[in-house]
Order: structure tokens, then sequence, then C-alpha cells
């Protein structure tokens, strides 16, 4: 059973006829750019659940930037919209305020921001008997209803003191229209001719049409630009819709082609079933060509009415959507394979140019590999032929030196031997003169005479056995002129030690003597070694000889006695003939000596006989090969480095500009690189090729500078405290209304969204200044707490902020210390300059004592990587491309760059 109120459902959710006037009066055409009224509708049955979309944008800023920005947003909002037919109303809408508020930060980092807090726009949806809409800037939607006239926008446009692009449409609001409600979209314009109470009135007074005359005629009289919109909400009328079948037989009455109009042609066969298709046709043919006039008519396909129409709409609705469907599956299908394709051509490209490099990279590792080995091999064959030379004149001199002892050994051998010659004939003659003066005294004083020369032939014998020993003698005489020869050629060395000087070490010597005189060097110590070998020799002869005189002073006493008691008839002759030594005799002297004198004497034959022999063998052994130590070379600050944490040593680098007179920090923008002199501005391309811009006059010298990307500004600060914005894109210069009263010396730069942040140093303290209309507002202390900056160095700003202060450095975020610790490193890190970004997830740090750039985790504080450079050890500032693995480093020669990878 139907429920009683169906009829009044049925009138409540019945669908209102929604009647859409615009209302645009431009009476200056140079203002048309800047204002754009919008009202779509629908254009196929898929699009019919979203509605209409009407309302208008206009700017405020009439310059060339801003011209046509209106057409732009219009545009993106229609075609973002409408692109999902699927998606419910609210969500569309949201989606196209997103995509419009997302153009604007595109034009803003473009640079076109002129129109910022200069924009007013009203977007509505009309879908069924609901309304959504969302304003910015001062446009204004009211609702008139039952004698009513409501601002239904209030409070929904922005409040944002600081205009940000991403902020223009924030809020949506949504409502059911009844019948007879009528919208007013408009701006704030129309309150300089027409007040609230004055709107109401006149809508009290005028409806429908008049009203919007009414209102064409009072704006288009007073105002020179305004754009308005008036919408009302109508029941449907009620429509008779005649059958099928009687509107087919009407069709056949007002047959154009009639008799009477052709009355000279030919009859034609007219089927009473087909009204239309009155001409002869080929059957499923959509066209035919009339054979007299040639003209090309395209014919309906016939059909038969239907019983229910509304099964038919929802028939042709169905066709219409597969249609649809597979058109869109094709051309996606289409995009995808194409996509697809594209894909796979590129990663075979990348993977033929990976390849490549790869084996280029190989092939210089060969000849690197190979260039080394060469060097390596001409390296030891110079080694080995000085080596070679070195032992040759080594050799060449020891022979010659050798020789020299030799030919004076002779000499003096020689010499030795004729004066022993000389002295033993001289030693002869002397008995056989004093026997022939004797021989004429008593018989008591010859055998007085006899018993001395018994006691002479006793000592000539004892001598004659010392005589046994000249040879040795020799040879001590020769080792002692080796010695004398030793001393002659080491006298200015003994000179050195004598000196005050402290006596270098082995280490010392052997990096401070050139190589061909460390064999000499060698050759003078171990004679040196020899000389006092031979002096303990001389000690132990010299105690020797004292125990051989005190044996001979025995002997000499026994002798004395023996010849007492030997007979006195021995003739002359007979004595004569014992020259040699006799074996018995000093057999039984040896024999009569005590234990301690006959020790002593062994010692002494011992020494004379023994020692010499290696002494000779010594001095004749062979010099041993000197080794040729090469010189260490000092450790260098990569040798210093080579131990440390994911370390890359001699990092490639390359010399962007050289200018001596670059200061301040590079930036980097969303259209490249952009460095700074004292006076000009210097915007280099993607090849490195800059073009330089002066400031101008009167604007002082460039200390520092920072990049705005959400407004594509360059913000340069002079010594004359004046903000200069430099736009990479239009290449033009502003002036910014400022309030700076620190010193600019001591001060550093840095942006977040639309804010300036200024580091002051004096005052310990960060400026906040946000952007407003043609500069900046007034700052604002950013820190709540007290701070120290009388040492900061650098700063930088991602969502936090960064100063290096005393060598460490310190995390601000909201105004509050935070802790951040970072690793260390074998080497201590030094902390100069800093540098990071919003998109980065790594800190890096300039160390310019280490002449290194560490990069740190922002999550941990570890150490990712180190880069060693010898040029970053004059480093003034450091700029991070971490999208191309590039760091720039401002020098006193120039802009470099190192390869961070």
């Amino acid at each position: 059973m139907p429920s009683k109120n169906s009829n009044n459902n049925k009138e409540v959710l019945k669908e209102l006829e929604k009647k859409i006037s615009p209302v645009l009066v431009i009476n200056n055409s140079s203002l048309k750019p800047y204002v754009e009224l919008f009202d779509y509708a629908p254009e196929n049955i898929y699009q019919q659940p979203l509605g209409s979309l009407v309302g208008f944008f206009e700017i405020k800023e009439y310059s060339d930037d801003s011209a046509y920005v209106v057409n732009f947003l219009t545009s993106v909002l229609k075609k973002e919209y409408y692109i999902n037919p699927k998606r419910p109303v609210t969500e569309s809408l949201d989606s196209a305020l997103h995509k419009v508020n997302m153009a604007l930060s595109e034009l803003a980092k473009h640079g076109n921001v002129e129109w910022l807090g200069k924009l007013n726009a009203a977007i509505c949806v009309l879908e069924k008997n609901n309304t959504h809409f969302s304003v910015a800037g001062n446009a204004k939607i009211f609702l008139y209803r039952n004698q009513g006239l409501t601002e239904i926008s209030e409070d929904l446009a922005s409040d944002f003191s600081d205009p940000h692009p991403l902020k223009t449409f924030v809020n949506v609001s949504s409502g059911r229209l009844e019948k007879n409600d009528r919208l007013l979209i408009t701006s704030e314009d129309i309150f300089h001719i027409l007040s609230t109470l004055e709107l109401k009135k006149n809508f009290q007074r005028f409806e429908g049409d008049k009203f919007v005359q009414f209102l064409k005629t009072a704006l288009s009289n007073q105002m020179e630009m305004i754009a308005s919109m008036v919408v009302e909400m109508n029941e449907v009328q009620a429509m008779t819709t005649p059958k099928a079948v009687s509107s087919k037989k009407s069709m056949e009455t007002a047959n154009v082609f009639s008799g009477t109009t052709f009355d000279n042609l030919p009859a034609v066969d007219l089927t009473p079933e087909l009204p239309l298709t009155v001409i002869n046709a080929p059957e499923g043919s959509a066209e035919y060509t009339d054979k007299k006039t040639g003209h090309i008519y395209v014919q309906g396909q016939s059909s038969e009415p239907s019983e229910n129409p509304k099964v038919a709409l929802y028939w042709e609705s169905v066709k219409e959507k597969l249609g649809e469907a597979w058109y869109h599956t094709k051309n996606e299908t289409r995009r995808k394979y194409s996509q697809q394709k594209k894909q796979l051509a590129k990663k075979i490209e990348l993977r033929r140019l990976e390849k490549e490099r790869l084996a280029e990279i190989k092939k210089e590792e060969a000849e690197r590999e190979k260039a080394k080995r060469e060097l390596q091999e001409i390296e030891n064959e110079r080694l080995l032929a000085e080596e070679k030379e070195v032992e040759r004149i080594l050799f060449e001199k020891q022979e010659a030196e050798r020789k020299e002892m030799e030919a004076l050994e002779q000499q003096r051998i020689a010499k030795q031997a004729k004066e022993l010659e000389n002295q033993r004939i001289i030693q002869e003659k002397k008995p056989i003169s004093k026997q022939n003066s004797q021989s004429i005294q008593n018989p008591k004083k010859i055998i007085a005479d006899k018993l001395q020369a018994n006691h002479s032939e006793k000592t000539d014998q004892i001598g004659d056995f010392y005589r046994e020993l000249s040879f040795q003698e020799k040879l001590q005489r020769a080792v002692k002129e080796q010695q004398r020869q030793a001393v002659i050629d080491l006298r200015s060395p003994q000179k050195d030690q004598t000196d005050e000087t402290p006596i270098p070490t082995e280490d010392e010597i052997s990096f401070s003597v050139p190589v061909h005189q460390q064999a000499e060097i060698e050759r003078a110590k171990k004679i040196e070694r020899t000389e006092n070998m031979v002096k303990t020799l001389n000690k132990a002869i010299c105690k020797t000889k004292e125990a051989v005189l005190s044996c001979s002073q025995a002997i000499r006493n026994q002798a004395s006695e023996f010849a007492s008691n030997k007979k006195i008839g021995h003739s002359q002759s007979e004595d004569r003939a014992h020259i040699a030594p006799r074996f018995s005799k000093i057999r039984k002297t040896f024999s009569s000596l005590s234990s301690k004198q006959k020790l002593y004497t062994l010692s002494g034959l011992a020494l004379i006989f023994i020692v010499p022999f290696f002494i000779v063998k010594l001095t004749n052994k062979p010099p041993k090969p000197v080794a040729i130590q090469q010189p260490v070379k000092p450790l260098t600050q990569a040798d210093i480095l080579s131990g440390e944490k994911n370390i890359k040593i001699n990092t490639d680098n390359k010399t962007i500009v050289s200018k001596n007179d670059l200061v301040a920090k590079t930036l980097l923008t969303n259209i490249g690189l952009v460095a700074f002199t004292k006076n000009s501005v210097l915007v280099f391309d993607a090849n490195n090729q800059f073009k330089e811009y002066p400031i101008g006059a009167g604007q002082g010298s460039i200390v520092n500078a920072t990049f705005m990307s959400d407004l594509s500004l360059v913000l340069i600060m002079t010594d004359q405290s004046k903000i200069i914005s430099f736009s990479p894109i239009s290449l033009k210069f502003a002036d910014n209304n400022i309030n700076i009263t620190n010193k600019v010396n001591q001060s550093f730069l840095g942006t977040y969204l639309t804010y300036l942040y200024v580091l002051d140093t004096e005052a310990g303290q960060i400026y906040r200044y946000p952007r407003a209309e043609g500069g900046f507002g007034e700052k604002t202390d950013w820190l709540k707490s007290e701070t120290t900056f009388s040492k900061a160095s650098d700063m930088t700003i991602d969502d936090n902020i960064y100063v290096i202060e005393s060598g460490k450095v310190m995390k601000f975020f909201k105004g509050l210390p935070q802790v951040i610790t970072f690793e260390s490193s074998q080497t201590s890190i030094n902390y100069d300059k800093i540098s990071t970004s919003i998109d980065s997830s790594s800190l890096y740090v300039l160390d310019k004592l280490n002449a290194r750039i560490v990069q740190f985790s922002k999550e941990d504080g570890s150490i990712v990587s180190q880069y060693y450079n010898e040029k970053l050890k004059d480093g003034a500032s450091l700029t991070v491309d971490e999208k191309n693995n590039v760091a720039y480093v401002t020098t006193s020669n120039g802009l470099i760059s190192t390869t961070l990878q």
C-alpha cells in the first residue's frame, strides 16, 4: 500500500529548473584579460551527475605578467572538475580547487607573484537542487529567500595575513536550494554603488529578467569592470509530449518535398511506412547523393516508435556508455602500449649506454694499469742501474786502495829488510874486533873475556831467538801502517765527531747522506771497528812484552851462572859455527821458567803468530753490498684520511668560473645556478656559461643572498641594509620594503615558504619577516630562548634551522633548541660550512682544514659518505645539488664543483 505522503515526497524531491544569467561589465577593453566569467554545463550524459560549474576569476593587478592568468585558471578548473565523472561532486570540486592552487603555486615559482593578494574568485557547483561553493579574496555569494538576503560566503575566504598560492581556496560550503531561491555571485566592488539593503529592496521589487536588467544597467553606468551572476531556481513546467505515432504522421503531411514543389520531376514511389526515405537509396546506407543536384544527404535510421520511451532512453544511454567505454579502453590501451614501448626503448638505450660506459671504464682502467706497470719497470731498471754503478765505483775505488797499500807495504818491508841486514853485519864485526884487541892480555883477563863472550853468546842466542820474531813484527808494523793510513783518510769525520753538535742516528744518516757516499761511511765504520780491535791487541802485546822482559832478565841471570861453571876451552870458531838458534837451550830455558812465566810466554807467542793472521783475513774480506735505502715520503692529508669511514679520495672537481671577487653563497634556483660578485649577479645555464647582471648604482655592495623557492625569487642583502629581489626567470631586479636594524656584515639569511629569516649574531636572535605587498612586513623574534651566536659561521634551513656556532652544529625547531649528535671520525671534523634543503635527507658539512665534505644522515647523525679534494681547503661557502650529486664551493679563486659519488 502506498504511503500517504508519497505525493508530497515526490513534490519535495522534484528537480528544480536553474536559470543562470551572467552579468559581465568591461567598459575598458584593456581590462578584458584580467576577468573571466564562466558557466560550464555537462557535455555528455556521463557528466550530467556533476551538474553545472559557474563563477568568475578577477585580478586587480594590471601588469603584463598578470594578464590572461584568469583564462589559465578557468581552463584548469573545468578540466579537473569534469575529468572523472565517476567521482562524487564534492570530491571533484575539492580536486579542482586543489589543482587551481597548484597552478597558482607554479606561477609563483616562475616568478609571477604580482597577483598575490589581488585575486578575487567565486566557484559554485549546481547539481540537482544542491549547491557547493568556495570563494577567494573579496568575492561574495548572496542568497535571496523568503524576502530575505543573506551572505552565505561569509568567512569562507582565506584569512591569512600573508597570502600563499597553495592556500588560495581552503574552505568549501554546501546547501540545498528551494523553489524561488535566487543566488547573486559577485565581488565586493558592487558595494560601491549598491549597499546590502539596496540589493535586498531591488530583489523584492524585480523578479526574473527584470532584476538582471536592472543589475546590468546599474553596473554598466557606474563600474569600469565587474563580473556577476544571477541564478534563479524555478519549478519545472509540465509539458505534454505528443505520441510518437501522431508525430510520425505529422512528419508525413509536413514533407517539404511535396508534389507541387517538384511538378516537373518524375513520380517517385513513396512508401507510406517510411515517409523519411522519399528518395530511393541502397539499403543500409547512411547517406545518399541526389543525382540531379549532387548534394549529399545524411539519412537517419528508421525506427518504430517505442511503447516505453524511458526504456529506449536508458537503452540509448547504455549504448552510448558502451561506446565511450570501448573508446576509452582502446585509447588507454594504445596509450599504455605506447608508453611501455617508449619505456622499454629507454631502458634498452640506458642499458646500452651503461655497457658502453662500463667498457670505457674497464678500458681506461686497463690502460692505467699498463702505464703503471711500464712506469714501475722503468723505475726498477733505473734503480738497478744506479745500484750497479755504485757497486762498480766502490769496487774500483777499493781495488785502487788495495794496490796502493800493497805497493807501500812492499817498499816498507824492503826497507826494513835492508836495515836488519845492516844491523846483522855490524853485530858480527863487533866480537871479532874485541877478540883481536884482547888477545895480548894476561890469562886471567882472557878467562874473564871468555866468560863475557859466553855471556854475549847467550845473549846473542836470546837475541837470535827474538830475531826469529821479526816476521811477526813486520806484520804488526804493517797493521799499524794500515791503521795510520785509515786514520789519515778519516781525519775529517773524526774532526766532525769532536764537534759539540749532536751525533745523528743511523736512520738520520741514511736520509741525509747521498746514496754514493753511504758505502764510504760503511767503510769508515768498519775501519773504526778494526782500529778499536787493534788498540785492544796493542794493549795485550804491551803486557806480553813486559812479561817477556821479565823472562829475559831471569834468563840472563841463569846464563851468567851457567857461563861461570862452563869450561873456558871452547874456541871462538865453534861459537861462530852456531849462529842459528839452539833449540836445546831454548827448551832448557823454557823448562826453567815458572808456570806463570810459561803462560805469559805462550800467550805472547799466540798473539804474535795467530792474531795477525785473523787481522789480515778481516782486512782482506770483500765489502758487503750496500743496501740503498730510498727516502721515505712524508704523509699527505690524503694518506691520513685514507682509513676514514666511506671516504672517497681525490673526487672529480671542475672549475666553473675563475673570479677572485665572488661573495656570498652560491644558490640553486629552479632554472640553474646563481653566483654573486660585489655588484652583480651571475646566472649560469646548463653548460655552465654565465651572464652577468649588475644590480645598479646606489644599491651598495652584495654581502649575502638566499633563494625563496615558493616565489622563485633570489633575495639579495647589500651593505646598505637593503633587500633586492631578482627573478631568474624575468631577469629583473626589484626593491623590497624591509626594516633591517642589525649589522648586515654579521648576518646570515635563509627562507622557508614565503618567510625570510635573518640571523643577528650581535643580538643572538633570529628574526622572521613575513612576505607583504612591496616587500616584507615587520620582523618578529623567532627564537624563544636566549642563545649566543658570537662566533656563528653559517646557517641553513629545511623544516629546522641549523647554525654553526664555535665549530658546533646547533639545531632549532619552532624557536626552541633541539638535541643533535653526529658520528665522530678518526680525524676530528671541523664544522666550517653547512648545507641542506627541505627535500634532502642529509646534512653536508665542509671541513676546510682536512679538505673534505662530510655527509651526515638527518635521522641518526651517522656518516653516510666523505669526499676529499685538496682544493676544498680554500672553501668559503658550500651548496649541494643532491639531485645531480654535485657540490658547489666558492673559493678565493672562483667557483668549483665537486662530484659527490
